[in-house]
């Protein structure tokens, strides 16, 4: 489950990276996709994995490893 403040606060960090001059600006950079990667990235940033090249997003995004053995 996730915790609802930690993605609250881990959006609210993500969104000040962006550089905009007013909130209409904000608003056309705030897109569900973008929303959509960084909850995705929430999601795994705390598990062990690995870094890959994502032709969709234009960065690298973070692999969860699957646990079997």
């Amino acid at each position: 489950m996730i915790d609802s403040k930690k993605l609250a606060e881990f959006l609210s960090e993500q969104i000040s990276k962006l550089s905009w001059r007013n909130r209409g600006e904000l608003f056309t950079k705030l897109t569900p996709d973008l929303l959509e990667f960084w909850i995705q990235q929430f999601k795994t940033k705390d598990s062990s994995g690995h870094s890959e090249w994502s032709e969709r997003w234009q960065r690298n995004i973070w692999i969860k490893d699957d646990e079997e053995c």
